[in-house]
Formats: structure tokens, C-alpha cells, sequence
């Protein structure tokens, strides 16, 4: 077990965030395969998404017949994302001195970035498959580590299009506390785009600035309620301002690093007359200790430019808190239609990101919608509703799209793949537990392309991934390393 956490310790230490890349990684893993006695190979996959690295790899190994038959699929694979979404607020990783690559461990707790969501289940499945490198295998073992998982899935829709594997089974691997996961909700991510154009004139008399910062608690999209959005805090704060009547010009608004987690910090910048700046800030003082969130804002004040400053359209801001309420409201009308056997029992919605441009403001939305409701339905409700807004502010290009989205995973308890899974838990001394999940994953690419494919690894995602201060229990880690072991004598063997 050390050489194992030794190992963990070594690849939370080389930073894969989705939007950076994963070469470095991905190199290493091809190494450790090769050590286990596998067939490897580092498949370059392309993408399209602005501000991403080019340098994206899947890494696969492969024990047994590497022969490829398009028409017969055989043998297992053994699927782990080895990307994973940027650490937020490095303050926040308190267990780990503000590194989130710096894994610690303390008592049964292994903490660092990527370590439930999901790094170390592919180590788990390393150990499980070195363990058959002398063994006769009748159907062979498939090891891969996927890129961009986060952000789009596009290492599992490349490798899949690319038709490298063709395997009978697939066990995609994301933290489900040891149980078999059959099923999930369906993910939605949608674009608001408010286009125009900055309006460059005369500051004179708007020449006082303010700067404030809001600070949340970041959480995996498909769990809202478990982080405190620093987007919504922000827009509240700012709409009380409003009412209030201050006349704010703003130059800045933006908030967030990736749209499905919730986002732990927001900025606005804006400039007020004189004769209202110290009254503001007065104002934000009161309401921040009244309503106790000192800890929550950080303002910071001064003079500025006189002339030549570019200001957002003054409707943009009014524009963005009604494309925001129109979200709230969905999220409200989700939560009326529930189903126990997910947690959260309703479809959720997140406002992960806010992004400003050169022309426009940018607000990315996460929705995970119950596989009993239509996603084309509330589609199209989406794109009607932010039409009419569109209406109302002729003066503004205002645009909705859904970027992307993954279907809903559908497999049932009658599948032979859950069967064995059930064997292999009663075999490795697991309670049989089976479950559905409320995140997205790269299973229900593979079951839609015609594979058996269900959801299993070590570690807890509700309040764990996608936070600071993740952590992978150790005790889950020789308890997955034996699940696949089992998985792998009836399927290979």
C-alpha cells in the first residue's frame, strides 16, 4: 500500500486541469503501464474549444489480444478520466496548506485535487489488472485514462468515434462510494450571450471606483445546493445597490472558472459620482455586517480617469439579472417534480460562469435534468423565454444556445453487466449496493453507442468533488482494487 500512496501522491502532483492539458500525465501513466506489462499507446485527441490546450491525450494500455474486430466486441474496459477541474480559491484547500497538488494524508483521508474525482480509481485499476499479467486471458483487459473529461467529454467521444476498442462491457470509473451506479440524469450546458458595444466618453462626474469581490463556496454542479454561488451573491448585492439608487457604471462583470461547479468567486467593477461614494460605502458596510457576511465581499475603493473610461450599456446589467432570474425560476419549478431513488431527488440547475468579452457578457448554465423529463422540451422553453427577453432589449444582441450536452445513462438492473458487478461485490466482500447518480458521465456515451456500461469507483462526490479539500478514503481503495479484480476473472478469465 505505500508504493500505491506513494504513487497516488506522485500523480495528484502533476496538475491536469481539463483546460491546461494532460500530457505530463499522460506520459507518466504510459511509463507505469509499461512497467505492468501492458500494450500502450498515447492517443492524441483533437478539439475545438477556444481557451484549451491542444495538448489533450487518452492513454491506453491494453492486456491480452490486441486485435481489434469491429464486428465482435470483446473483453472489458476499464475507463478513468485522468483530467480534472481547475482547485478554485487555493486559500480554501485548508488540509493541504493551500496546494491542492500537494496530497496530505490524515487519518483515513487522502486529500488533494483529483483525488475522489478522479485519479486515484485509475491507479486502482492498474493494481487490479497487473495482477493478471501471467494469467491466460480468453477476452482482454482495456485500460484507458481519458482527457477533457470536464469539459465536454471529448477524450470518451474521440476514442469512441475513433473505433480503437471495441469491447463487450465498459466500467467508467467516477467516485460512487463502492456501489454500482446504473443510471444518471441528463446534462445540459447552455450559452446567454448579451452582445454591445462599450461605450467609450467623458467620466466626468462618474470618476469614483469600486471594486468588489465575492467570494462562495465551490461545489459540483450537479449538487447547487451543497456550495453558495458567488454569481448570484454578487448580482444580489449589486441589484439592492440599484434599488437603492445608486447609479452605477460598470466597466467589469465576471465570475466563475468552469460551468459545472459552483462558482466560489465573483468581480464587479463600476464607477459612482462623488457626491454618492461615500455614501456607497457606508451602504455596503451596513448591509454586509447586518446581514453577516462580512467574509462573504471584499471592497476596495479609489479615484479614477477622467475621461475615455468604457462603460457597459447601462441595460446590460438589468438584461443579465432577468436571463438569471428566468434560471432561479426554472430551479424552482424543478424542484417540484421529484424522484427519491436520485440525490438530489429533482433536476437542478447551476450558474457556473460568467465571462466578459471584448462586446458581450457570457453566462454558462448547467442543467441536470431527471431522465423522466424531456431535455428537448425545456430546450426549447429556454430558447422561447430568453427570445422574449431578447424583445425587450432591442438596443442588445441577446442569444441563447445549448453548447452540449450528454445524454441520460438508461441501463436497468436486467442488464448482464450489472449482473457481474453484483457477483464481483458478493466475491470481494462489498455489501451489493446499486445505485443511480445525479452527475453526468462518460458512461452514457458508451451505452449510447451501443456498450454495456455502468459507473463504479472509490470515494464520495456528493459535497467532495469539485471542492476544496477533496479527499479519497483509503480504506475504498483496496476495497475497488479487489471489485475489479473480481469484474476481471469473470469477464477475462
Amino acid at each position: 500500500m505505500r508504493d500505491f500512496l506513494e504513487e497516488a501522491k506522485k500523480i495528484v502532483s502533476i496538475p491536469s486541469v481539463s483546460a491546461d492539458g494532460n500530457e505530463e500525465l499522460a506520459n507518466w501513466l504510459v511509463d507505469r503501464m509499461k512497467v505492468a506489462g501492458l500494450k500502450t499507446q498515447m492517443q492524441p485527441v483533437t478539439h475545438s474549444l477556444d481557451h484549451v490546450s491542444k495538448r489533450q491525450f487518452n492513454v491506453i494500455g491494453i492486456l491480452g489480444d490486441p486485435l481489434v474486430n469491429a464486428k465482435i466486441k470483446r473483453g472489458l474496459l476499464l475507463n478513468t478520466h485522468i483530467d480534472t477541474v481547475g482547485p478554485g480559491l487555493l486559500a480554501n484547500w485548508t488540509e493541504t496548506e493551500g496546494n491542492p497538488f500537494h496530497a496530505v494524508i490524515k487519518g483515513n483521508k487522502f486529500f488533494g485535487l483529483g483525488s475522489a474525482d478522479v485519479k486515484l480509481d485509475f491507479l486502482c485499476k492498474l493494481r487490479a489488472v497487473e495482477k493478471f499479467r501471467e494469467k491466460k486471458l480468453k477476452q482482454p483487459i482495456y485500460l484507458v485514462g481519458t482527457c477533457g473529461e470536464e469539459i465536454g467529454m471529448f477524450g470518451a467521444k474521440y476514442l469512441i468515434q475513433s473505433k480503437a476498442l471495441n469491447p463487450r462491457y465498459v466500467l467508467v470509473g467516477e467516485p460512487s462510494e463502492l456501489s454500482v451506479v446504473y443510471a444518471h440524469k441528463s446534462l445540459n450546458i447552455f450559452k446567454v450571450n448579451i452582445g454591445f458595444q462599450m461605450v467609450a466618453k467623458d467620466a466626468k462626474g462618474f470618476n469614483r471606483r469600486i471594486f468588489i469581490e465575492s467570494f462562495g463556496k465551490s461545489a459540483h454542479g450537479s449538487y447547487p445546493h451543497l456550495g453558495v454561488n458567488a454569481i448570484h451573491q454578487l448580482m444580489d448585492l449589486v441589484r439592492d445597490s440599484a434599488e437603492q439608487g445608486y447609479e452605477m457604471k460598470f466597466v467589469k462583470f465576471e465570475g466563475g472558472e468552469t460551468v459545472n461547479k459552483v462558482p466560489d468567486r465573483a468581480t464587479a467593477e463600476f464607477y459612482l459620482t462623488a457626491h454618492q461614494f461615500e455614501d456607497y460605502k457606508r451602504f455596503f458596510r451596513d448591509l454586509v455586517t447586518q446581514t453577516g457576511m462580512e467574509k462573504s465581499f471584499r471592497l476596495d475603493a479609489g479615484g479614477g480617469e477622467d475621461v475615455g473610461i468604457r462603460f457597459i450599456p447601462d441595460t446590460v446589467f438589468e438584461c443579465a439579472t432577468r436571463v438569471s432570474d428566468l434560471f432561479r425560476r426554472i430551479a424552482l419549478q424543478f424542484g417540484k417534480i421529484n424522484d427519491p431513488t436520485f440525490n438530489p431527488a429533482h433536476s437542478t440547475v447551476n450558474f457556473g460562469q460568467m465571462k466578459q468579452t471584448l462586446n458581450g457578457i457570457e453566462m454558462y448554465l448547467d442543467l441536470r435534468i431527471l431522465p423522466d423529463q424531456s431535455s428537448e422540451d425545456i430546450e426549447k422553453e429556454i430558447l422561447k423565454e430568453i427570445k422574449a427577453i431578447a424583445g425587450e432589449y432591442s438596443q442588445l444582441n441577446v442569444s441563447a444556445a445549448k453548447l452540449r450536452g450528454n445524454s441520460a445513462l438508461g441501463m436497468t438492473l436486467d442488464h448482464e453487466l450489472v449482473r457481474i458487478c453484483k457477483d464481483a461485490m458478493l466475491a470481494a466482500g462489498l455489501p451489493v449496493k446499486l445505485d443511480k447518480k445525479a452527475t453526468s458521465t462518460e458512461a452514457a456515451l458508451y451505452f449510447k453507442a451501443g456498450y454495456e456500461a455502468v459507473i463504479f469507483g472509490p470515494g464520495v462526490s456528493h459535497g467532495n468533488s469539485h471542492s476544496p479539500n477533496e479527499y479519497q478514503l483509503l480504506e475504498h481503495l483496496d476495497a475497488a482494487t479487489a471489485f475489479y479484480e473480481k469484474v476481471i476473472e469473470r469477464v477475462c478469465l
